[in-house]
C-alpha cells in the first residue's frame, strides 16, 4: 500500500554530505523543506529554510524546529574516523550525547508536534565490522564500537517510539556510502587512484557492499513512500564487489588505472597490528580496523527493503561512480 509524502520536512543534518543531496531530492518532489543546522552560516541547498539550533540538547529551538513538520529525516550524528571504544571516555561520551540522548530528544520534540514520519538513518556499524555472509536484517546485532553501539541504541529508541505513539520510522542501515560532496575514506580512495598512488590490494578477495547517494535517496522515499516501510532495512547498490573490483571501477570513472599492488592479505593484517602498536604515538593510517575494512567481507543483503516498499537501486555502481567522478574532477582538478 502506497502512502503520501509529508508536505514539510525537517532534515538534521542538512548542511552534511548526505544533507544536501536528501534536502535536493525532496524539494524536487515539491516538498517544503527544514534544514537544521547548527551554524547560522552555513549554505543549505536552494529552495531550503535553514533553521539554527545550538545542538540536539537545544530544546526551545528543537520544539520550534518541528513545529508544523509532517516528516523528519534524521541524518545529524557524531562520527569519527576512527574506532572508538565505549568505555566511559570524553570522546565515548560525544558519541552518546549526541547520537543517543540528541535522537530522543528529537523524537520527544516529534511526539509533541504530532509529527507522522520519521527516517532514522543508521549504519551497517551496528552488526559489526565482517562477516563472510551477506547480512540480513535477521542477524544478531554486535556493534564493535562508541559509534556503532549507540547507534543500535538509537535505533531502538526510535522503533520503541513507533511502536508507541504510531510513528511511521523507517531505520536505514547503509554501508560505505560514496557521491558527490563525499569524505573520509571513499574520498581518500578517490584521491589515492588519481594521484596514481600504489595500493597493496590487488590480492585482496572479500566482497563488500557500497551505496550510492541517489540510490540513498531512492531507498529514503520508498520507506516513505510504503505502508510497509515501518521497518528496519539494509540498503546498498545490490551489487557487491571486492576492494580491489571497486578501485578498478572507480580507476574507470576517473580514466586512470589504479596502481594495486598483490600483496598477500596477512601481510597487511601484520602491519596493521604493528600500526596498533604505535597508533598513540604517530598519527599513521594503518590500524587493524583500517585493514579490517579494506581485507574484510562485509556484503549486505537489500531484499527485505526490495520486497516490501518496491525499492529498486535506480543507478548502477558504474553509473554512481561515473556521476561521482564528474564531480571530483571539478573539485579537484588535476589531482
Amino acid at each position: 500500500m502506497t502512502r503520501a509524502l509529508p508536505r514539510t520536512v525537517l532534515v538534521t543534518g542538512a548542511t552534511g554530505f548526505l544533507g544536501g543531496h536528501v534536502c535536493r531530492a525532496l524539494v524536487e518532489r515539491g516538498i517544503r523543506v527544514r534544514g537544521l543546522t547548527r551554524r547560522a552560516e552555513a549554505e543549505t541547498i536552494s529552495g531550503v529554510e535553514p533553521w539554527t539550533v545550538r545542538g540536539l540538547d537545544d530544546t526551545p529551538a528543537l520544539r520550534a524546529a518541528v513545529s508544523g513538520v509532517e516528516g523528519i529525516v534524521h541524518l545529524a550524528a557524531h562520527v569519527h574516523e576512527r574506532s572508538v571504544p565505549a568505555d566511559g571516555t570524553p570522546e565515548a561520551e560525544r558519541f552518546r550525547k549526541v547520537n543517543v540522548k540528541g535522537t530522543r530528544a528529537l523524537l520527544d520534540a516529534a511526539a509533541t508536534a504530532g509529527v507522522r514520519d520519521l527516517v532514522f538513518v543508521s549504519s551497517v556499524k551496528v552488526m559489526g565490522e565482517n562477516s563472510d555472509t551477506p547480512l540480513t536484517e535477521d542477524v544478531a546485532p554486535a556493534p564493535a564500537d562508541a559509534y556503532g553501539i549507540t547507534k543500535l541504541e538509537a535505533e531502538r529508541i526510535v522503533r520503541e517510539m513507533a511502536g508507541q505513539g504510531g510513528l511511521h520510522a523507517p531505520v536505514l542501515r547503509l554501508p560505505l556510502v560514496y557521491g558527490p560532496g563525499m569524505k573520509a575514506n571513499a574520498l581518500r580512495l578517490f584521491d589515492a587512484v588519481a594521484r596514481h598512488l600504489p595500493l597493496p590490494l590487488g590480492a585482496v578477495r572479500n566482497r563488500r557492499s557500497f551505496l550510492f547517494t541517489g540510490n540513498l535517496v531512492a531507498a529514503v522515499l520508498a520507506t516513505l513512500e510504503s505502508e510497509a516501510g515501518n521497518d528496519i532495512f539494509l540498503v546498498s547498490d545490490a551489487e557487491d564487489l571486492s576492494t580491489p573490483e571497486f578501485i578498478r571501477e572507480i580507476g574507470r570513472a576517473l580514466g586512470t588505472r589504479p596502481r594495486l599492488l598483490p600483496v598477500p592479505p596477512a601481510v597487511l593484517r601484520a602491519a596493521g597490528r604493528l600500526g596498533d602498536m604505535v597508533a598513540g604515538l604517530l598519527p599513521i593510517p594503518l590500524t587493524t580496523a583500517v585493514v579490517d575494512r579494506l581485507v574484510g567481507s562485509l556484503p549486505v543483503d537489500s531484499a527485505k527493503l526490495i520486497r516490501l516498499t518496491g525499492y529498486r537501486p535506480p543507478f548502477r555502481v558504474t553509473e554512481g561512480l561515473r556521476v561521482t567522478a564528474e564531480w571530483y574532477s571539478g573539485v579537484r582538478g588535476g589531482v
